[in-house]
């Protein structure tokens, strides 16, 4: 038997790559369930960081380096 994080994981990698027609179909499925903390704005802004980051085009740093800057 599944346990939930193993669901959970084959969940996240599923949508990861599925097309458009199956992830709306899931999403209007779910849509009454499912609730953010983040206005739509924020996610947007939280996508645009990341890809800026994943693309080299932001600095990261660890989380020693964030610490120690923190500290300054």
């Amino acid at each position: 038997m599944l346990t939930n994080t193993l669901i959970k994981e084959k969940l996240h990698q599923f949508i990861e790559v599925a097309n458009e027609e199956k992830i709306k179909a899931i999403y209007t499925l779910l849509e009454s369930e499912i609730t953010s903390y983040y206005s739509d704005k924020d996610l947007q802004e939280f996508h645009n960081r990341r890809t800026k980051h994943l693309n080299g085009e932001t600095t990261s740093y660890s989380a020693e380096e964030s610490i120690q800057k923190a500290r300054l």
